[in-house]
């Protein structure tokens, strides 16, 4: 049995390439581009999650189920039900931002804005559909490509003393990031790593607590080192007026990808387009795969014949989300929120193991997640502006926590 299990090497490679998709180098591009070398706040703040993350894995290796099946086991089947919803809405924003690099990628190879997305969007769902394993070996392999010509351009530019020097040009460009900006994507981030079923899987399948941790710890490292070349990248490319004539932020590391592809050989370029669409496709595909597997964790959704359905309307869900053109950090940190808000008290109650009865977890959830929906549906229509996920997250877990202590109180005056 133990044959089967994953050793600590192979927990951090899949930790690593669960966390390095598109969203994480094109995100943490564009975040560079207005923060400086505070774009490497969001992959510093999932290295430090996988830290976090180690300190618990022995724990969640013994457990043994994902986080939804914790949930079920503890106050039944229906906040199993919820629980798997709430993953999927915050999944929602990992593929949404896999579909923007996509979308953004495909507009600069020609394709009519108009139509990237509608492409990328049904690109995804056949990838998605197919489970060839070479397939997937074959996007991961796109991305390490890309991130090797990343690291080329970095050098190519003069751009390795920004690179070694990014921990204090990270300390003294944070200023650019607002306290309610970095405490929410602190809270967001990490929460996520330790919580997220995406993660959890690679812990659970470890061969010992000892392989689980030590998986977790080396993925870490991994991220904080190379978690500084994105914006390294683009910061040395803007010196350079490798970025002058662009005024999307979003194209900024396949800018850069493409001007050093083109300065290794004609048409390189174009190519390394193709190849960072493919990384995408290969991304947005796991993503939907993942959340497909949380459709399917609802009782009422067992039939194999459903699958196709369910990715149809998660990846349906994801192009709407990008259809909003939300940075694309700022497009998963704002369904993190919701997720966040609506869990949050109830997990730390499971934690500290703290009784609650069934029926006054599923009203916890329920009024944690419409609260924090209809927040994000106010940015969404332009009601609310500016930096205000804080305040909806403090809002949504007052709103989930008010209902837990009502319904706990009805409950005990029943009893």
């Amino acid at each position: 049995m133990s044959g089967d299990r994953l050793g600590a090497m192979q927990v951090a490679a899949l930790l690593v390439s669960a966390s390095y998709g598109i969203g994480f180098l094109f995100g943490s591009g564009e975040l560079a581009m207005s923060h400086g070398m505070a774009g490497c706040l969001y992959p510093w703040l999932t290295g430090a999650g996988m830290l976090l993350l180690a300190f618990l894995s022995a724990r969640l290796w013994r457990i043994g189920m994902p986080v939804w099946d914790l949930f079920g086991n503890r106050y039944g089947a229906v906040v199993k039900r919820y629980v798997a919803v709430l993953s999927v809405i915050w999944m929602t924003g990992v593929l949404a931002a896999q579909i923007q690099g996509a979308g953004t990628t495909l507009s600069m190879v020609g394709v009519p804005g108009t139509l990237s997305l509608p492409i990328v969007s049904l690109a995804i769902f056949v990838a998605a559909r197919l489970r060839l394993g070479v397939a997937s070996k074959i996007f991961a392999l796109c991305l390490l490509a890309g991130s090797i010509v990343l690291l080329l351009a970095v050098l190519d530019l003069g751009g390795l003393g920004i690179y070694l020097h990014a921990i204090p040009r990270f300390a003294s460009d944070l200023h650019r990031v607002g306290g309610s900006e970095l405490a929410t994507m602190t809270i967001a981030v990490v929460f996520l790593v330790v919580t997220g079923a995406d993660y959890q899987q690679f812990i659970i399948a470890a061969r010992s607590p000892a392989a689980a941790v030590a998986g977790c710890a080396l993925a870490a490292v991994v991220l904080i080192v190379v978690g500084a070349l994105p914006a390294s990248a683009v910061l040395a490319a803007s010196g350079a007026g490798w970025l002058a004539h662009t005024d999307d932020a979003k194209q900024a590391i396949p800018l850069v990808l493409a001007h050093m592809s083109d300065r290794l050989g004609s048409g390189a370029g174009t190519v390394m387009l193709l190849t960072l669409i493919a990384a995408a496709l290969g991304s947005g595909a796991a993503v939907v795969r993942a959340m497909s597997t949380a459709v399917m964790a609802m009782p009422e959704i067992t039939r194999e014949d459903a699958k196709a359905p369910a990715s149809a309307v998660v990846v349906l869900m994801g192009a709407i989300v990008a259809s909003r053109g939300q940075a694309i950090i700022e497009t998963m940190i704002d369904l993190n929120i919701v997720y966040i808000a609506s869990i949050g008290p109830l997990f730390a109650l499971l934690l500290l193991n703290i009784a609650v009865p069934p029926v006054a977890a599923q009203r916890a959830l329920v009024a944690g997640c419409f609260s924090s929906i209809a927040l994000y549906a106010t940015k969404w229509f332009g009601l609310v502006t500016g930096n205000v996920e804080l305040m909806f997250l403090g809002a949504g877990m007052f709103t989930s926590v008010l209902a837990l202590e009502v319904s706990r109180r009805r409950y005990a005056r029943a009893a």
